[in-house]
């Protein structure tokens, strides 16, 4: 049983790796459509409500809203270097 539990776990590891993957895809997209237009990296404004709207889902999903605004900001600091 334990094995099937690690397997799981190995699969859905797999899939969020995936998903980072594809989301930093977008992100040097935003970054080249944010120099062509002179937009600077951070908009503090944007990022307060995406943080925001994710630790507000993180409790619909009864995940410690915490660890999800580590994560995040996490997410956000490797999303600022690819867009400079």
């Amino acid at each position: 049983m334990l094995e099937l539990y690690r397997n799981q776990i190995d699969e859905i590891d797999t899939q969020i790796i995936d998903l980072l993957a594809k989301r930093f895809e977008i992100v040097k997209k935003v970054g080249e459509y944010k120099k062509e237009r002179n937009i600077p990296p951070l908009q503090p404004e944007r990022w307060q409500q995406v943080l925001q709207t994710r630790k507000n889902f993180a409790k619909e999903k009864w995940l410690n809203p915490e660890l999800i605004e580590k994560f995040w900001n996490l997410i956000h600091e490797e999303a600022l270097k690819l867009e400079k």
